[in-house]
C-alpha cells in the first residue's frame, strides 16, 4: 500500500469515530427511554397526538365542573321558600265571635299580620282626660297634652268591644300597635298605661299629630280600626283594610264623623 492510501486512511478514522460514538450515544439515549418507559418510545407526531387528547379531555372535565358548580348554586338560590301555613280561625271560634258580636274583616282575613288602631274613641272613651287637659291649660298646647296623657289611667275607660277585637287578633298571633293624633308630650304615661292593659309593648304604640299614612305605609299595617273619617281615610290611602269602631254619643268630639260614608265595615254595637 502506498504511502498516500495509508495516509488517507488514517485521516478518514476519526471520522469513523465520531460517527460510530454518535450512534453509541443515540443508541444509550433509546435504551434508556425504553427502560423508562417499559415500552417503545412513541414517535413525535404521537406524543403531540397524546397531549393534544389529554388537553381535550381536561378541558371537557373542567367544563363539566363548573357546569354542575353552577346547577348547585342555582338549585340553592331558586329553592322555594318554606311554606308557612296560615293560621285560620276555626268555625267554632268565628261562631264564639259572631256570638258575642265580634265580627271583623280583619279578623279572618289571612293575609293580615298587622293590624293598627286609633286610642281616642277607638280603644279609650277618652273625654274625661280631655276635660282634664281644658280646665288646666290652654288647648292643645304641650302642658294641655301632658295633663291628658297623663290622666288617661285615672279617668279613661276602655271600650269592651274593642278590648275584645285585641285580644281576638293577639290570639291570632296578630300584632298589634296603637296610633294616636295625640301629641306626645307626657305620652310616656299614655303608652305605660296601655302596655300594661292591653299588652301591647310600649315600642307599639305611636303618636302621630301630623297624620297616619305615612306611618302606617311604615309599619306594614294590614288593617287599621278607628272611630273618624280621617282614619278612615288613613287606612285606605295606606292600602289597609279600614274599620269604623263607633264613637261614644257622650264623647266631646262630635266632628269628622259620619260613619259608613266611605263603604268602610262597621264594627256593631262599638260604642
Amino acid at each position: 500500500m502506498s504511502r498516500e492510501g495509508t495516509r488517507r486512511r488514517l485521516e478518514a478514522r476519526p471520522a469513523d469515530d465520531s460517527e460510530r460514538s454518535e450512534r453509541q450515544r443515540e443508541r444509550q439515549a433509546s435504551e434508556e427511554t425504553r427502560k423508562r418507559w417499559g415500552r417503545r418510545s412513541p414517535a413525535p407526531g404521537k406524543i403531540v397526538m397524546i397531549c393534544n387528547v389529554g388537553d381535550k379531555i381536561m378541558k371537557q372535565l373542567k367544563s363539566l365542573l363548573l357546569t354542575l358548580i353552577a346547577a348547585i348554586f342555582l338549585a340553592a338560590g331558586c329553592a322555594a321558600p318554606p311554606v308557612v301555613p296560615q293560621q285560620s280561625a276555626s268555625p267554632a271560634a268565628i261562631e264564639a265571635r259572631e256570638a258575642a258580636g265580634i265580627t271583623t274583616p280583619a279578623l279572618d282575613d289571612p293575609s293580615v299580620k298587622k293590624v293598627g288602631l286609633d286610642i281616642d274613641d277607638t280603644v279609650l272613651f277618652s273625654s274625661p282626660a280631655f276635660d282634664k287637659g281644658y280646665e288646666g291649660a290652654q288647648a292643645y298646647t304641650d302642658e294641655f297634652w301632658t295633663i291628658v296623657n297623663r290622666s288617661d289611667e285615672e279617668v279613661s275607660i276602655l271600650k269592651p268591644k274593642t278590648v275584645e277585637i285585641i285580644k281576638a287578633h293577639q290570639q291570632k298571633g296578630h300584632e298589634v300597635f296603637l296610633i294616636t293624633a295625640r301629641n306626645n308630650s307626657g305620652g310616656e304615661a299614655l303608652k305605660k298605661f296601655m302596655s300594661k292593659t292591653l299588652d301591647i309593648p310600649e315600642s307599639n304604640i305611636f303618636f302621630a299629630p301630623s297624620g297616619k299614612t305615612e306611618l302606617l305605609k311604615e309599619l306594614g299595617i294590614d288593617a287599621f280600626y278607628g272611630d273618624s273619617d280621617s282614619d278612615i281615610r288613613y287606612a285606605k290611602e295606606a292600602g289597609a283594610i279600614p274599620i269604623r269602631i263607633l264613637r261614644s254619643p257622650e264623647s266631646g268630639y262630635k266632628s269628622s264623623y259620619n260613619p259608613g260614608s266611605l263603604d268602610e265595615f262597621i264594627v256593631p254595637d262599638s260604642e
